[in-house]
């Protein structure tokens, strides 16, 4: 085994479990509509185990050279050939299209003879499966019991043993092909016998990798499932034909169901709505709630559309700040919004609370006196939230008009 340097072409590409991983992750129905999240975890899994495979599979640019390569190979081709079975089956209810093939090992070698005839020859799953087991010496015995319409090249309660697996350069020539592996066999029909049945290896990656391209259907099913969905989504327009904060609650419920982030609509609303305890705000906070008002026209037109980054950014500036702060500013926002939530009836002097309440004091002092006026003591948490923001937006504007001046 040679492992391959990072500039040369690998056998696996891996653009196709990336496709079908961007495609899983670029929505969120896979993970919450009821239609597809049973499928999510199995779909998750099969993608982690798939990149694991692959990249085991790809440092494979020569024929195994010990029993070890040999088998670890086998180990990841079969973890990456039954995890696309698996999944086709979960998502498809059917097998893969290419169960029935017979394409990549009709040549397989008995010494310097072919080891199937026309009429024994089984499908490229079946001999794989025959493979593998030998090779893992898992069961121990390969039977033809059970499996007389998959193994035809077996005699009825013919039991097969391999010792060990073939592999090296000695027998690279083994039965015409210079690139041999394979496995040694006792079988229980002719037990004084030893045979040899060894195949290309080149064909073995060849069949790998026709299962592992099989995923790009898995992708199509994926955008299928997206585009279905959008469209059923765009069906709901909001209603614009109502007072400002009923449109963003709309927004919210219509979000929710698309399994979208709602959080900065309810913000959005939450501010239009919050009420004011002192009128000297009254101003400062009319003009930023304008401006929440002037943004709700283009975030209608984001919803409609489903397009979540242009949603954001018609809500910037509800997270807006102004370029130049005090030294603490940021750090005092971050304790503002993350501590201040519901005001307890006993506020401990060492919990998070309380230490969001003195850096909302210091902000306000500091700060946001220049626009508005807040009691941190008094004042509910979401008034403080809304007086906070306000005065960032309103200093974040008049640096820029000022710049731009």
């Amino acid at each position: 085994m040679k492992t391959h340097d990072v500039q040369n072409l690998c056998f696996l590409d891996s653009s196709v479990i990336d496709s079908f991983r961007e495609k899983i992750n670029s929505s969120s129905i896979f993970s919450d509509h009821e239609e597809y999240k049973h499928k999510f975890n199995i779909i998750c899994v099969f993608m982690d185990r798939i990149d694991s495979s692959i990249r085991y599979l790809n440092r494979y640019d020569d024929t195994p050279s010990s029993e070890e390569d040999f088998i670890n190979f086998l180990v990841y081709a079969t973890i990456l050939r039954d995890g696309v079975i698996k999944l086709y089956e979960n998502i498809f209810h059917t097998k893969p299209p290419f169960i029935g093939e017979k394409k990549f090992f009709t040549n397989a070698m008995r010494y310097n003879e072919p080891y199937f005839s026309e009429n024994t020859c089984p499908t490229d799953d079946d001999f794989f499966e025959y493979l593998r087991a030998l090779a893992f010496a898992h069961p121990y015995e390969v039977s033809a019991n059970r499996r007389e319409k998959n193994r035809p090249f077996m005699q009825k309660n013919e039991q097969h043993l391999c010792p060990w697996v073939i592999v090296g350069n000695s027998l690279r020539a083994f039965g015409g092909f210079k690139d041999a592996v394979g496995v040694r066999i006792y079988s229980s029909a002719d037990e004084d016998s030893i045979t040899d049945v060894t195949i290309s290896f080149s064909a073995l990656k060849e069949y790998v990798k026709s299962r592992y391209e099989s995923i790009s259907e898995l992708t199509k099913w994926a955008e299928s499932g997206i585009a279905e969905v959008n469209e059923k989504w765009k069906k709901t327009k909001v209603n614009r034909n109502q007072e400002p904060s009923a449109i963003l609650h709309e927004i919210v419920n219509i979000l929710n169901d698309r399994f979208e982030n709602s959080d900065s609509a309810e913000t959005a609303a939450l501010h239009l709505e919050c009420p004011l305890t002192d009128e000297r705000n009254s101003q400062s906070v009319a003009a930023y709630r304008k401006a929440i008002i002037q943004a709700i026209p283009e975030l209608c037109d984001c919803v409609d559309a489903l397009d979540c980054e242009g949603m954001e950014n018609a809500l910037s500036l509800i997270y807006e700040r102004p370029e130049h702060m005090h030294q603490m500013g940021h750090y005092q926002l971050e304790k503002i919004f993350t501590y201040l939530n519901t005001r307890s009836e006993f506020i401990d002097p060492n919990s998070n609370e309380y230490w969001g309440l003195q850096q909302a004091s210091a902000f306000a002092q500091e700060f946001a006196k220049k626009w508005v006026v807040i009691d941190a003591d008094k004042m509910p948490y979401a008034e403080i939230q809304l007086l906070v923001q306000t005065a960032c937006f309103l200093e974040a504007r008049e640096q820029l008009q000022n710049n731009y001046i």
